[in-house]
C-alpha cells in the first residue's frame, strides 16, 4: 500500500541513486534493435542549472525514455562544454576576488593549468544538479569539448579544412568585444534596442561653403571618416557629389560620394562612411577604394585623432566630441533616437567594429551541401516554420572568424619558425619574464606549420626554436563536431558506426544557426551523412509577462528551488503542458502549482484504487469483454489518448503529449470512470471493475513515465501484483499499445449527452450556491423520446453525477416556479429553486455582481477607446484587457440569465 502522502524528495533521491547504480541509462549498443540518439547541448563547465536547462533536457528526456520504451537503442549522450570566453571570465573573477591577481600575473600556462585544475574539481558539478531532474544521462561517461578524443577531433577538422584551403588568415572587420578582448563572429553578437540619440553635424566644404549636414549615432568616429555618401538619385546632394568636406574638429578634407547603400530617409540623406568602424561602411569603402583608418583600438580607448582626444575612452571621448562640436558651432541639433546597439553575446558589453587580422573559414562551399539537405526535406524542422530563416541564413552566410584572442580553449595547431617567421612575429614579455608570441602577421611573412603537437623541426630551415600561435579557436569550432566527436570521430569507432547518424537535436531556436547550423555543414562534410534528420526547436523561457529571465531584472526562477517546494515531476510536467515548438514559454510559479496538483491527483487516485484491491489476488487481465456503456467509453477514450500521446512524441510536440495525458487522467478517468465505477465497488462486478481500473492506470502510468519518471515509478512498483508485468523499472517496459478493437464512437457518443447534461446541472448549482452535499430537483425536457432516450437509459448516471434525488424525464415538459434553466443539444433543463436558496439573499448578491459586470465592462471599454493605450501600451497588456471585457461581457450576460431564473 502506497503511503497517505506522496513525498517527493525522499522518493525522488532513492530512485535517481537506483536508476545510476543499475545503469539504466548507459549505452547498450543493441545492434538488433534501431538506434534513437540525442547528444545532450553540452552545458558550459561554469554553468548552473537554470530554467532553460529544465526546459531543453526535459524535452530531450522524454524522448529518450519514450524511445527506449517504443522498443528501440535509445540513447542519450552527457557532455560538457569549455565555454572559452565564459569559462576564462569566471577563472579571472575568482582569481580577482580570492588572490587579487589577474591571469597575467600568472602567466598563460599557470592560467590554463589554473582552469584544468578548476576543471578537475568542478567541472562536471553542473551534472549533479540534472541528476535531480531525473534525466536520464549515464553520468559514469560524460564527454568533454576539452578531453583528449574530442581535441583530435577539432584538429582534424583544421588539418583538412586547410588543406582544402577552406580556412585561411586575413585582415577584415571583424566584431570586436572590448570587455572580452577578443574577436566574435556575425552570430555571437546580439542586437538590443538602446535609447539613444542622433546628432546633426555640419561638415563645411573644402570651398568655403556650408558643405552637408550629416546625421551619426557615433560622433567619436568622426576622426576615421573616408567620405560623406548620398544617394545617386537624392536631387538634393547632386551638385555634391565630387566635391570636398571638411571633418569637424580633424579639419581634414574627404570627398562626397554617391552609393546606393544610402538611405534617403535616414537623418538628412547624407551618411558620413567609416570603414573602419561600420560593416556597411566598410563595404561602401571597398566598392569606392576609400582609405581605411582606425581610430578606436583594441582596448576601446582613441588613437590617430586629435591631440585631446588621445588615449580617452570611446565613451567620454564622444561626449566631448560633442561638446566642442557644439562650443564650434558645427551641432545642428541632436535628437534622442532608439537604435540597435551591437553586445557581446556573454558581457553585453557594446561591441566595437575593428580592422584585424583573422582566422577564417570560407563558408560558402560548406553550406551548399546543407542549403540542398534543407530544401530537400532530408533535413526536417520542428516546427516547419524554422526551414526558410534557416535557408536564408545559409544562402547569404559570411565567413566565419574563428580565432579568439583568449587563453583557455583549443589552441590554434598552427606553428612558426621564429627564424623563417621573424618579421610577421611579434613578441612581448610577461609578468614572469617568459617571451610570448602576441601577435601574427601573414601580410609581414609568418608562414604556419599546421601540426597538432610541437613540430620536431621547420619543414623550410631545420631550425627548432618554434612557437604556436596564440589564439584559440572558436568555442563553437568544438561544439560544431559534437555529434561526430562524442563516439570518437576521426576514428572508425564502433559507437561512430552504430550511434551516428543521431536522430534528433534538440535545442533552443536562438543558437540555430550558432551551433545546428555548423554541425549540419561539418557532419555532411567529413561523413557524408546529417548529423540527425530532426531539429526540434523549443522556446525561450520568460516570466509570465514575457520578459527574458535575468539576474539584472530579479526575475529568474531557480528550478531546484522550485524542486525542493513542490517535486521534480511537478516542475517537468508544468514545462512539458507549455512546450508547443518553438513557442516562448511565459512560466510562473502558478503553472506549477497545478502540476503538482496533477501529480497529487495521480498519487491519490492510485492510493484509493489499491485501497479497494482488497481480496483480490493478481495479476487481472484486462477483460476481454465490456457491456457497460461506462466501461465501453473509458477504454474508447484510453485507447484515443493513447494513441494521441505517443503521435506527440513521434511528431516532436510534447505539450500535445502531456495535455492529453492529462485530461484523460484527471478528467476522464478520475473524474468521471471512477466516480461511476464506485458503485459497482460493493457488487459481483467488482473484480471485473478493477480490472478495468488497474489496467488502465498501469498503462497511463506507462505512458506519462517519460514525462514525470519519478512518481510513476513510485506507483508502479505498487500496482505492479495486479498486471501481467515482471519487469522492475517503467523504463524496460513497453509503451501502451493503441488498440483499435477499444474505439467505440457510439459509447462516447452517449457519454457526451449524459455528460453534457450533468455538467449543465452542475453549473446552475455553482452560479446559485446550491450546496454539493444537498440532492435537488431536475426536470430534463425534450422535443422526441428518440432525443430523450439516452437519458432514460441511463439516468443512473445523471443522479449519481449530478446528486439527483428526483430526476424527471419527459416529452415538453414543463418549467416550474422559481426555476433555473439550462440547455444541452435541444433539451431543456429545469432545477426548481424552491427550498435550496434564499431568493432575497440570492438576488441581492446578483444585483452585486451585476453593477460589478457593468462597471468591468465600463472600465475596459474606456481604455480600449483611448489611441494612446492601443498604439504605446505593451501587446500582452491590450490583449489582457481584451480578454477581461470579453469575460466580463460573458459574465453580465449569466448574472442576467440568472436573475431571470429567480423572478
Amino acid at each position: 500500500m502506497l503511503p497517505k502522502a506522496y513525498e517527493p524528495q525522499e522518493v525522488e533521491k532513492k530512485l535517481a541513486d537506483k536508476w545510476q547504480n543499475a545503469k539504466l541509462f548507459a549505452a547498450k549498443a543493441d545492434k538488433t534493435k534501431k538506434p534513437f540518439v540525442i547528444v545532450i547541448p553540452p552545458p558550459n563547465i561554469t554553468g548552473a542549472l537554470h530554467m532553460g536547462h529544465a526546459s531543453t533536457n526535459t524535452l530531450q528526456d522524454v524522448l529518450i525514455r519514450a524511445h527506449r520504451m517504443f522498443g528501440e537503442d535509445a540513447y542519450w549522450v552527457p557532455g560538457t562544454d569549455h565555454g572559452g570566453i565564459a569559462t576564462q571570465n569566471v577563472i579571472e573573477k575568482k582569481l580577482s576576488k580570492e588572490e587579487h591577481k589577474s591571469r597575467h600575473d600568472l602567466g598563460r600556462e599557470a592560467f590554463v593549468q589554473t582552469v584544468w585544475q578548476w576543471y578537475n574539481e568542478c567541472g562536471n558539478a553542473i551534472f549533479n544538479q540534472f541528476r535531480k531532474m531525473g534525466w536520464a544521462l549515464d553520468l559514469s561517461d560524460i564527454r568533454f569539448t576539452m578531453d583528449e578524443k574530442r581535441a583530435k577531433a577539432v584538429y582534424e577538422c583544421f588539418r583538412q579544412w586547410w588543406e582544402k584551403k577552406y580556412i585561411y588568415r586575413g585582415k577584415r572587420l571583424i566584431n570586436w568585444c572590448v570587455r572580452c578582448s577578443t574577436a566574435l563572429s556575425d552570430i555571437e553578437v546580439e542586437h538590443e534596442q538602446h535609447a539613444g540619440k542622433l546628432w546633426y553635424l555640419r561638415y563645411k566644404g573644402e570651398d568655403g561653403s556650408d558643405g552637408v549636414v550629416i546625421a551619426t549615432t557615433r560622433p567619436e568616429t568622426i576622426y576615421a571618416d573616408a567620405a560623406i555618401a548620398v544617394n545617386p538619385k537624392d536631387e538634393r546632394y547632386k551638385n555634391l557629389v565630387g566635391k570636398k568636406v571638411i571633418i569637424p574638429l580633424a579639419n581634414r578634407a574627404i570627398p562626397v560620394i554617391a552609393d546606393e547603400a544610402v538611405e534617403m530617409e535616414f537623418g538628412t540623406g547624407a551618411l558620413k562612411i567609416t570603414p573602419a568602424h561600420d560593416a556597411t561602411d566598410y563595404e561602401v569603402g571597398q566598392r569606392h577604394n576609400l582609405p581605411i583608418m582606425t581610430v578606436i583600438n583594441d582596448k576601446g580607448k582613441m588613437v590617430n585623432c586629435p591631440e585631446k582626444y588621445l588615449g580617452m575612452d570611446r565613451e567620454l571621448c564622444r561626449k566631448e566630441t560633442v561638446k566642442d562640436l557644439d562650443a564650434a558651432g558645427l551641432l545642428v541639433k541632436e535628437e534622442k533616437y532608439n537604435n540597435a546597439v551591437s553586445t557581446c553575446y556573454r558581457c553585453h558589453n557594446p561591441i566595437e567594429p575593428f580592422m584585424s587580422e583573422q582566422w577564417f573559414v570560407k563558408m560558402d562551399k560548406l553550406a551548399q551541401p546543407a542549403i540542398e539537405a534543407a530544401e530537400s526535406g532530408a533535413l526536417q524542422f520542428h516546427p516547419a516554420n524554422w526551414k526558410n530563416p534557416f535557408l536564408n541564413w545559409l544562402k547569404n552566410i559570411q565567413d566565419w572568424c574563428i580565432s579568439r584572442q583568449i587563453w583557455w580553449g583549443h589552441r590554434i595547431p598552427v606553428w612558426y619558425c621564429r627564424q623563417c617567421s621573424a618579421n610577421g612575429l611579434t613578441f612581448a614579455t610577461d609578468k614572469q619574464g617568459h617571451e610570448q608570441l602576441t601577435k601574427v602577421s601573414f601580410e609581414d611573412g609568418a608562414q604556419p606549420i599546421v601540426s597538432f603537437g610541437k613540430p620536431e623541426k621547420c619543414p623550410h630551415c631545420g631550425g627548432h626554436d618554434l612557437v604556436q600561435d596564440p589564439d584559440v579557436l572558436d568555442t563553437w569550432f568544438s561544439s560544431a563536431l559534437w555529434p561526430m566527436s562524442v563516439f570518437g570521430w576521426p576514428e572508425k569507432t564502433p559507437e561512430m558506426e552504430h550511434f551516428y547518424p543521431t536522430s534528433v537535436m534538440v535545442t533552443g531556436y536562438e543558437i540555430l544557426y550558432l551551433w545546428v547550423a555548423r554541425m549540419v555543414m561539418t557532419g555532411l562534410e567529413f561523413t557524408g551523412k546529417l548529423p540527425f534528420k530532426d531539429v526540434y526547436l523549443n522556446g525561450i523561457i520568460r516570466d509570465k509577462s514575457g520578459k527574458k529571465m535575468s539576474k539584472s531584472l530579479g526575475n529568474v526562477i531557480d528550478p531546484l528551488d522550485m524542486t525542493a517546494k513542490y517535486g521534480t515531476d511537478a516542475v517537468r510536467f508544468s514545462l512539458l503542458m507549455q512546450a508547443v515548438p518553438s513557442k516562448d514559454i511565459p512560466y510562473s510559479e502558478d503553472s506549477i502549482t497545478g502540476a503538482r496538483n496533477f501529480c497529487n491527483k495521480i498519487y491519490n487516485a492510485s492510493r484509493f484504487i489499491l485501497m479497494n484491491m482488497e481480496g483480490i489476488k493478481g495479476p487481472l487481465a484486462m477483460p476481454e469483454k465490456v457491456t457497460e456503456l461506462a466501461d465501453q467509453w473509458i477504454l474508447d477514450r484510453y485507447a484515443n489518448a493513447i494513441k494521441t500521446a505517443r503521435e506527440g512524441i513521434e511528431h516532436y510536440n510534447l505539450a500535445q503529449t502531456a495535455n492529453t495525458l492529462y485530461h484523460f487522467l484527471w478528467g476522464d478517468f478520475c473524474d468521471w470512470y471512477i466516480e461511476l465505477a464506485k458503485q459497482r465497488f460493493q457488487t459481483q462486478e467488482k473484480e471485473h471493475v478493477m480490472a478495468l481500473c488497474v489496467n488502465i492506470l498501469y498503462g497511463t502510468l506507462k505512458a506519462l513515465h517519460p514525462l514525470i519518471p519519478f512518481i510513476t515509478e513510485e506507483i508502479a512498483a505498487s500496482l505492479r501484483p495486479y498486471v501481467n508485468e515482471t519487469e522492475e523499472f517503467l523504463l524496460n517496459q513497453a509503451y501502451p499499445q493503441f488498440n483499435a478493437a477499444w474505439v467505440n464512437e457510439d459509447a462516447v457518443r452517449k457519454m457526451n449527452v449524459l455528460q453534457g447534461v450533468t455538467r449543465a446541472i452542475r453549473t446552475i448549482r455553482s452560479q446559485f450556491n446550491v450546496p454539493p452535499a444537498l440532492k435537488i430537483t431536475t426536470v430534463l425536457s425534450g422535443n422526441t423520446q428518440e432525443e430523450l432516450a439516452v437519458l432514460k437509459a441511463y439516468e443512473g448516471y445523471i443522479t449519481l453525477m449530478a446528486k439527483i434525488d428526483n430526476l424527471q424525464i419527459g416529452v415538453n415538459m414543463p418549467k416550474p416556479k422559481q426555476t433555473a434553466t439550462a440547455m444541452f443539444e435541444g433539451i431543456a433543463i429545469y432545477v426548481p429553486l424552491t427550498g435550496l436558496i434564499d431568493f432575497d439573499k440570492e438576488r441581492k448578491r446578483l444585483e452585486k455582481d451585476l453593477a460589478l459586470a457593468k462597471a468591468n465592462i465600463a472600465s475596459r471599454q474606456a481604455r480600449l477607446a483611448q489611441e494612446n493605450f492601443i498604439k504605446h501600451a505593451p501587446k500582452e497588456q491590450v490583449e489582457k484587457t481584451r480578454e477581461e471585457l470579453a469575460a466580463a461581457q460573458q459574465a453580465l450576460a449569466q448574472v442576467t440569465a440568472s436573475l431571470e431564473d429567480l423572478a
